[in-house]
């Protein structure tokens, strides 16, 4: 394959793999709203939203197409050099395809769905201090979690098939010998400071500060940091969290409690650090993995 050959397969795969990431924003957009607005009866419609979306962006993803354009690919000049922004994209996304395609669309859907319903049972639970009235659908998306890694396939442990996800060519192996290390050194740090005589101050901590207050003094700090309100915004949800919704729109979360300002700030600060690494990747390669965060524990770092 020529060159110019190459590029024309190249586009055809970066438009299709856009389009079926425009579908996949519009859901992460429905997630986003299910945790910081959705009235409570919507959940159910709003699961069956979620379903629908991840099936479709499944079979996108899934495409015989996209297998035949990364084929022809694989081998082009264009894929030459695994460090260039093509190669890059051309490499993971035959990773991606080739996970993706193992999965059953049944499974994906349903996945999806537990997910959505799991959140709002999970809400309930967790106001009500009822882990009964959660377990069941936890229970259901254990079970579904363990059919995705055997679908995906492992060779030590199942964990293995999921952590590809969130940290590529790592192994639960390895990730145990670095949290153990880690534990050797923390551990007894933890129980010397629990154990000491000495208190630290709280007292700034634990005074009455409203809400609304608290709110704009985390978009200050959040600012000052650097994060780009131009091109995000701070809303309230029961359990912190950061989504991206596109080039120019990163969506932080936290929760606010008027006696400990530590629990709003601190988590303000630790979502505008998720904001600001996806504001800062580039914004021509959005949608491809060039353009994506490369790895979750570099994320949460």
């Amino acid at each position: 394959m020529s060159e110019s050959q190459a590029r024309e397969t190249y586009e055809k795969l970066v438009a299709h793999v856009r389009q079926t990431h425009l579908l996949s924003t519009a859901s992460s957009l429905l997630e986003w709203d299910e945790q910081t607005y959705l009235p409570p009866a919507g959940a159910e419609y709003r699961a069956e939203q979620l379903t629908l979306l991840a099936g479709m962006v499944h079979a996108r993803r899934t495409a015989p197409e996209v297998g035949e354009w990364l084929g022809e690919l694989a081998e082009s000049p264009l894929a030459a050099d695994p460090q260039s922004v093509e190669g890059c994209n051309i490499r993971e996304l035959a990773r991606q395809y080739e996970r993706k395609r193992r999965l059953p669309q049944r499974l994906v859907e349903e996945l999806a769905r537990t997910a959505s319903l799991g959140h709002q049972t999970w809400v309930e639970a967790r106001r009500d201090n009822n882990f009964a009235h959660f377990q069941p659908l936890l229970g259901r998306m254990f079970a579904l979690k363990r059919e995705e890694a055997d679908a995906l396939g492992y060779q030590e442990t199942r964990y293995d098939a999921l952590l590809e996800d969130y940290e590529p060519h790592t192994t639960t192996r390895e990730v145990s010998g670095v949290l153990e290390r880690l534990g050797k050194e923390l551990v007894p740090l933890v129980e010397k400071i629990t154990g000491s005589e000495r208190q630290a101050p709280r007292e700034i901590l634990e005074r009455h500060y409203p809400t609304d207050r608290q709110s704009q003094f985390g978009q200050e700090v959040a600012k000052a940091i650097g994060f780009d309100f131009n091109s995000g915004r701070l809303d309230v949800t029961a359990h912190p969290f950061c989504t991206t919704l596109g080039p120019a729109d990163v969506r932080l979360t936290t929760r606010y409690h008027e006696n400990l300002l530590g629990s709003g700030l601190l988590s303000i600060l630790h979502e505008a650090g998720h904001g600001l690494y996806e504001q800062g990747l580039p914004a021509d390669q959005f949608a491809l993995p060039a353009g994506d965060a490369i790895s979750l524990g570099i994320h949460e770092s």
